[in-house]
């Protein structure tokens, strides 16, 4: 009998052994595919960035299936509602630019979450410098030409990607430092018309991310007179800050983000994996050439920058008269 019994109860120890195994086996994260929300449609820059890692790098890391799914509109806003109502399990991930938790918080009266309640913020991976570009035929060699015309006249014109972007943020962070009376000149359908209307003088100057730029400088048929970072392989392109205003310092920020409570077993994967693949040379040499300006941040430098930078448009938006629409 006690043979029996305990045969028996190793049989329930096995049995729970193997039980203990398995479930510890499969909640290990992550057990299934993986999905990073771009809150913008296919072809844009977040979009690009987010299917180089899902094809890769991140897939290599966490060895799942990563796939990216696009929920486009109101600036990047129904992403960004989407992601922070999704279950914080780690399976919906964001790959997010800048506006989508600092600019859009403060022009879109829509938005519907908190980007310092509502999400985890897990790494910054790259940034888009912003530029003030002319046509190479313009009078205007510098910066600091085109700011004492816009002083003296209150007449130059400078296109924007729409009243609330971070090229136009940027724009009246230099108005403001400055004293310069730049027109902005809202374009609602994106970059390409800026650049033909600036190729066709019909436009006097631009602030725009370098990518949708890059191309024409290297050209030489537009001017850059003055960017938010130095940038590789265009040296005599000044900063701002070199030119008096490190107040225009804002650029498009692409960082990874999920929804708020993300547990810490799933932050012990994704924060090494992101760090690991940032810290990769081949993995940086090849984000420079689709345009990326590196700028890896752990989590909790994320959220510190996100912090900071709704407070400085926060300000912008109250100096400069931008309304909620």
């Amino acid at each position: 009998m006690k043979v029996r019994c305990a045969f028996n109860m190793a049989l329930v120890t096995a049995a729970m052994t193997l039980f203990t195994g398995a479930t510890l086996a499969q909640d290990k994260y992550p057990s299934k595919p993986v999905r990073i929300i771009v809150a913008l449609g296919p072809g844009a820059g977040a979009d690009a960035l987010a299917r180089f890692l899902a094809a890769g790098p991140l897939r290599s890391e966490l060895g799942t299936e990563v796939i990216v799914e696009n929920r486009a509109g109101a600036g990047g806003v129904v992403g960004g509602d989407f992601v922070a109502k999704s279950k914080p399990d780690g399976y919906t991930l964001a790959l997010f630019h800048a506006s989508v938790v600092s600019t859009a918080t403060v022009v879109n009266k829509n938005v519907s979450y908190n980007p310092m309640r509502d999400f985890t913020p897990v790494a910054n991976l790259v940034t888009n410098p912003l530029a003030i570009v002319v046509n190479a035929a313009s009078r205007w060699n510098t910066l600091e030409q085109l700011l004492d015309e816009a002083k003296k006249t209150g007449k130059v014109s400078c296109g924007i990607i729409g009243v609330g972007s971070h090229t136009h943020f940027n724009l009246e962070l230099l108005k403001l430092a400055s004293g310069a009376s730049l027109n902005r000149v809202p374009y609602a359908q994106g970059t390409g018309p800026i650049v033909t209307d600036l190729l066709g003088g019909h436009l006097e100057c631009t602030s725009l991310v370098w990518p949708a730029v890059e191309a024409n400088v290297r050209a030489g048929k537009f001017r850059a007179l003055a960017a938010t970072s130095a940038m590789k392989g265009f040296p005599n392109v000044p900063t701002f800050a070199s030119k008096g205003y490190p107040q225009a310092s804002l650029e498009v920020f692409f960082a990874i983000f999920g929804p708020a409570g993300l547990p810490p077993e799933v932050m012990a994967r994704l924060e090494p994996a992101f760090e690991r693949i940032m810290k990769n040379p081949a993995i940086l040499e090849k984000l420079e050439g689709m345009g990326f300006s590196i700028l890896y941040e752990n989590s909790k430098q994320l959220g510190e920058r996100v912090k900071h930078e709704i407070s400085i448009v926060t300000d912008v938006a109250r100096r400069a008269g931008i309304k909620s629409e």
